[in-house]
């Protein structure tokens, strides 16, 4: 399986090829990197997308379990009353926590296993893209970025200690509920992993985990109210490939 997937994410990428040649700064090969990198990542990910989907579920239902569990011990325990009805009272606010867990939150989550399980990702910062790149990678030719209107679009480093921006040879994380869509506020050719999550009896539930190399064509503008309104992109689910 891993070689399979990997084979469909190397043709994505060779679909990307005119993207990636025009990608500032254009000195770089865009797509040989590209290809070096998902050569790393896309068969550890195959190989890690259980245990991935493993954790996301037992992180996400921590608090579900604590009451199921309590519900068990509660009867064995020799407490006064108030401190339990207390302890019952904090339980009930997992239906607060559950309403703020957010796309982002579980990000969050599977940022954190992939950064613990593989010691050559490294985490951007949270503004830029993509959520994580190789440490092992060389980015010392990247320029410095500046802002401004004659600023180009494209790869540059950020930060203390200087971090790779908007690299296509990283890999960007995504949640969705359901079904992949995604709106965002620029389109990202790149690598994309997409946790797909739904929820039944009031437990999450991890249905999917996919992976596609995304290219400019794979967005769609969306249409502004006014003026004034930022510009949106989205992107569905068409060109990803289950790694369970």
């Amino acid at each position: 399986m891993p070689q399979k997937v990997l084979k469909i994410i190397l043709r994505q990428i060779d679909d990307a090829k005119s993207d990636l040649g025009q990608y500032q700064p254009d000195t770089i090969n865009w797509t040989s990197r590209a290809k070096e990198a998902a050569r790393k990542i896309v068969p550890w990910l195959c190989r890690e997308a259980p245990a991935l989907k493993s954790f996301a579920e037992d992180v996400l239902n921590a608090p579900v379990q604590l009451r199921r569990m309590w519900s068990q011990i509660r009867p064995h325990v020799d407490l006064p009353r108030e401190q339990i009805e207390a302890f019952d009272r904090q339980l009930t606010f997992d239906d607060v926590l559950r309403e703020s867990v957010t796309g982002e939150v579980i990000s969050k989550v599977v940022a954190k296993f992939l950064l613990d399980h593989n010691s050559d990702f490294q985490c951007n910062s949270r503004s830029d893209y993509p959520d994580l790149f190789l440490g092992s990678a060389d980015y010392t030719s990247l320029p410095n970025h500046r802002r401004g209107h004659d600023a180009v679009y494209g790869a540059a480093l950020k930060g203390t200690p200087r971090r790779p921006a908007r690299v296509p040879d990283g890999l960007e994380i995504k949640t969705c509920r359901g079904q992949i869509r995604v709106d965002c506020h620029h389109p990202h050719p790149g690598l994309h992993l997409a946790l797909i999550v739904g929820e039944i009896d009031r437990v999450f539930v991890v249905t999917d985990i996919r992976l596609a190399f995304l290219r400019l064509a794979d967005y769609r503008e969306a249409a502004r109210n006014t003026t004034a309104t930022t510009v949106k992109y989205s992107f569905g689910g068409d060109r990803f490939v289950s790694v369970l």
